[in-house]
């Protein structure tokens, strides 16, 4: 068996470091062998980028909680159905929601009419498309509702009486109440209590409790409550349903994504149903295209306002403030 030695001297040491050097070189081999094994996989299957963010705005028509319960599945639908994320921003005001999608805080946003109208006269918001009602059509109304044991069975029987109205730049709790109670001669100074609530849910509850005689709200929330104990009094004109609308910051790739997810959300999928079934009771008969221009007679009746919003708790026009 050969030795290994230093100046011809038998040495242990240098036969150990030999097969540690060895053992590194198969070592470094193997990992060498194993890199150029997956290098054309690793190649071949790049990672997936990540999705851009799509922020979407929406007004706080309804309580927190049921506008996470109607908006959230519209995000996750769009998320699946573009090349983008879409994140769910619910706006604590309406002139929030305006602000922040001219500022591009969101990219996209789920206005009112009114509000629309607003951000369309101040920094060109773009609608893209608007919901269909449960009967089919792209528009709804604005319902005044009492509770059923009410006397009132007209609008010029709530003189003196109390009212609740929506959101103060809401077009179905504030805008649109207004100029039906003015035309039915009960003008601000003639009613009774009067109160800026929230939104539609708080209006229908608080007239349900008896705490207001009479309020105004959008008409799914008058439905919702009807076998409640809530009567209609009058309702409006046909107004347009209101659109969901692209702010500066959205690019128009995305807009396109987006116009073309919204209106095919109605096409059965592999399930045999809808994918709008799982959205909010406005939203689940799908969209159609939006024009502008149909919401412009929303802006001519807010500057047409004097006296502020008819509540006297405003000296200004709120919509313009």
């Amino acid at each position: 068996m050969p030795m290994y030695t230093i100046h011809g001297k038998y040495s242990p040491m240098r036969r150990g470091k030999k097969r540690v050097r060895i053992t590194r070189l198969r070592s470094l081999a193997v990992v060498f062998l194993v890199f150029l094994l997956i290098a054309p996989a690793m190649a071949g299957t790049p990672e997936k980028p990540e999705k851009k963010t799509v922020h979407f705005g929406v007004i706080p028509r309804f309580n927190p909680h049921v506008m996470y319960e109607y908006y959230q599945p519209l995000m996750d639908y769009l998320s699946r159905n573009t090349p983008y994320h879409f994140e769910l921003r619910i706006g604590r005001s309406y002139m929030e929601t305006i602000e922040d999608l001219g500022k591009g805080v969101t990219d996209v946003a789920y206005l009112g009419g009114a509000t629309y109208a607003l951000a369309r006269h101040r920094f060109g918001a773009r609608a893209i498309v608007k919901p269909l009602s449960g009967d089919g059509k792209s528009s709804y109304r604005c319902y005044i509702i009492v509770r059923n044991d009410s006397p009132v069975r007209k609008l010029s029987e709530l003189k003196g009486r109390s009212f609740a109205f929506g959101a103060r730049r809401s077009t179905t709790g504030s805008l649109i109440p207004t100029i039906m109670l003015c035309e039915a001669g009960v003008t601000p100074d003639k009613l009774g209590k009067k109160k800026n609530l929230r939104n539609h849910e708080e209006v229908a509850r608080a007239v349900l409790k008896g705490v207001f005689d009479a309020g105004a709200v959008k008409d799914v929330v008058a439905w919702k409550y009807k076998d409640q104990g809530l009567r209609v009094v009058a309702m409006s004109e046909e107004l347009p349903n209101a659109p969901i609308a692209a702010g500066p910051s959205l690019s128009r790739d995305a807009e396109k994504a987006l116009t073309r997810a919204l209106l095919s959300i109605n096409e059965p999928k592999e399930s045999g149903r809808p994918e709008s079934e799982g959205l909010g009771p406005e939203l689940r008969k799908g969209f159609v295209k939006a024009n502008g221009g149909d919401y412009d007679f929303l802006y001519r009746r807010i500057v047409s306002i004097t006296g502020g919003c008819g509540i006297r708790c405003h000296a200004s026009n709120p919509f313009l403030e």
